[in-house]
């Protein structure tokens, strides 16, 4: 009996052959490999020996660091204007909390920032 697979079984085997040969870049591309390119090209250029695409497939499966968040700190208070603060300070005055002096340097603080 012979085995005739035809132009539809040879289309099925040079698609394997490619993905198998491309395997260091379809890893590196999903993984978002910073150095996609360059694995690219050396599993492209020197893949076809086999030392060359064993670095790749290592470099592809490598440790990628992860990619620090922005974090942005929250203000411990909502900021106030000026006025606002002298208000608060005239407040803790009135209700003897603060002394005249202590009142008018706090005032003086604000009013110099």
């Amino acid at each position: 009996m012979q085995n005739d697979t035809g132009p539809l079984g040879m289309l099925v085997l040079l698609f394997v052959v490619f993905m198998v040969y491309f395997m260091p870049c379809l890893n590196a591309y999903h993984r978002r490999h910073p150095n996609f390119n360059s694995i690219f090209l050396l599993n492209l250029l020197l893949g076809w020996t086999l030392i060359g695409w064993v670095i790749a497939i290592v470099w592809s499966a490598s440790s990628i660091p992860p990619v620090e968040p922005i974090r942005v700190r929250p203000e411990t208070e909502p900021s106030e204007d000026k006025y606002q603060k002298i208000e608060r300070l005239g407040g803790l005055k009135d209700k003897g909390l603060l002394t005249e002096s202590e009142y008018e340097a706090e005032k003086a603080k604000i009013l110099q920032s």
